[in-house]
């Protein structure tokens, strides 16, 4: 009899995903997930919890897809519209920034699964089409990435601390800029910042090809 027609009934990939993000949501720190602590919220107990994965990596790998899953790339498809490449990447740091404490995890992973890679074949794809150089490719995938795992896992605003003119006395310049930036309003707008500056980029290197 196969490991997975013992499972007790109700438990699934799916639900052990769920219950795995949901933990890692609650928590701030990864080391809050443990098989002992998903089993108890799936209420079963952990060694059962092996009939349908392999170990604490594999639940890793179901909060990884469950996240990729949110990721709307459809806007890509065809494209060669700018507008659309920002639409992507929005959606790609929605789905992370709900997910801090799981995104830590996910953003050192390898990508070497369809559910990652399935991510990535639309953007090479759309930056084949505005006239990205093919050597020039990976880097902008890559500086993507940076700036959307970036923006999701490790929110600048927030290691300011203290009041604006806190600063002011011993860091004048840093205070200056922070009492003209509404604090609320900094990780969003470096983030459209550096959506912009990604853009150029990729403007530039298409007005070049073509010259």
């Amino acid at each position: 009899m196969s490991p997975r027609t013992t499972a007790r009934p109700g438990v699934t990939r799916e639900s052990i995903g769920e219950a795995a993000l949901a933990i890692l949501d609650e928590s701030k720190s990864e080391s809050a997930l443990t098989m002992r602590v998903l089993a108890a919220r799936l209420d079963v107990q952990a060694p059962s919890l092996y009939a349908h994965v392999s170990g604490i990596d594999d639940v890793i790998t179901l909060v990884h897809k469950r996240i990729n899953a949110g990721i709307d790339t459809t806007a890509l498809l065809g494209s060669e519209d700018l507008g659309d490449l920002r639409t992507m990447a929005r959606s790609y740091l929605n789905c992370y920034r709900s997910h801090p404490v799981a995104a830590t995890i996910i953003a050192s992973r390898a990508i070497n699964e369809d559910y990652a890679l399935v991510i990535y074949e639309p953007i090479a794809g759309f930056l084949e089409r505005v006239g990205v150089p093919a050597p020039s490719i990976m880097p902008v995938m890559a500086l993507l990435d940076y700036l959307v795992l970036g923006s999701a896992v490790e929110p600048f605003s927030a290691g300011f601390v203290g009041t604006a003119r806190s600063y002011e006395a011993d860091y004048p310049a840093l205070g200056r800029a922070l009492l003209a930036s509404p604090r609320k309003q900094i990780d969003e707008s470096g983030f459209e910042l550096g959506m912009s500056a990604l853009c150029s980029t990729i403007e530039q290197m298409r007005s070049d090809a073509r010259a």
